[in-house]
């Protein structure tokens, strides 16, 4: 099943290794135990975006296989939940994360490991380990490309983070400062986050066992035509809320209220629960500072006659 991509093995540990050290380096896993809770949501974005990489389209994995098979290892012990054990047959039955929380609290590393991951230069040995013995030199490159991406978009969203709090400005950062990628990545980092995961319009939040958010980082001003990764010029939308908005369909008045356009409802559309949303209160961040802007959905607004 597997190719020389892969070096005819399994892809699934080393793949999830480099997601681990892509958080040790950003300070976000502090200790060497991994909870199956809150860890994994980024854990999981991160699991994916090697994935993709690397595999081909339509050929998934579940975060919840690595993570699981990882205690067959000697540097990782999973931790049974009060009441279970931690077998083979237990371990080699886990297909999904609602599984694996059910048996594990989580993952314990080996102490010595986890501190070598924590010095940068043992953490780049490490990662360069893994990528000379698990993966063909074409996908190393493919990989070593992501590494850095994943760092710039980090990067990144710290940025945005920190200039969160000034005064509007065109152009956040210099339009050449990070790769696309990092850019797109870093914007939707923080806007889901400052979101916490909940569609501003219609306010549903869904993250599933595997980690998987229902919204998306919808800008207000498209970059193409803005070029502005400002916090304030985003909202967490749900998939259908951000086609909608991108369509004119949807917008936001001057007092945070949900607008629905006339031709939503235009025969023959059949809007559904859109209609109900109209004149209720957007689900803002909790920080009024990061609300969005006022002169960008009123240029919104403008754009499509709200």
């Amino acid at each position: 099943m597997w190719t020389d991509t892969t070096k005819k093995r399994a892809p699934h540990k080393p793949i999830l290794l480099l997601a681990v050290l892509d958080l040790v380096s950003r300070g976000i896993i502090l200790s060497p135990f991994i909870a199956v809770t809150s860890d994994l949501v980024e854990l999981n974005e991160l699991f994916n975006l090697y994935w993709r990489r690397i595999i081909p389209l339509g050929q998934t994995s579940s975060i919840a296989f690595p993570f699981s098979r990882l205690h067959n290892e000697t540097f990782w012990e999973l931790l049974p939940q009060p009441g279970r054990e931690i077998t083979p047959a237990a371990v080699n039955n886990i297909t999904s994360v609602s599984q694996l929380r059910t048996l594990a609290l989580g993952a314990l590393m080996d102490e010595d490991l986890f501190r070598c991951m924590q010095q940068p230069d043992s953490r780049s040995a490490l990662r360069e380990a893994l990528l000379l013995s698990c993966f063909s030199s074409e996908a190393r490159a493919a990989l070593e490309e992501q590494v850095g991406i994943n760092a710039d978009a980090y990067s990144y969203s710290l940025e945005l983070e920190q200039k969160a709090h000034l005064p509007l400005v065109k152009e956040t950062l210099e339009d050449d400062a990070y790769k696309p990628a990092a850019r797109d990545q870093g914007f939707r980092r923080v806007v889901v986050a400052t979101y916490d995961h909940r569609c501003a319009l219609c306010g549903v939040r869904i993250i599933t066992p595997e980690g998987h958010t229902v919204v998306d980082a919808a800008h207000i001003i498209p970059w193409s035509r803005s070029r502005n990764d400002e916090i304030r010029n985003g909202m967490a939308l749900c998939k259908l809320c951000h086609w909608a908005f991108d369509e004119g369909m949807m917008g936001v008045s001057d007092d945070y209220n949900v607008i629905t356009s006339r031709q939503i409802a235009a025969n023959p559309n059949v809007p559904g629960f859109l209609l109900t949303l109209s004149g209720r209160g957007i689900i803002p961040p909790p920080d009024r500072d990061l609300w969005p802007a006022q002169q960008y959905l009123a240029e919104h607004r403008r754009e499509w006659r709200l």
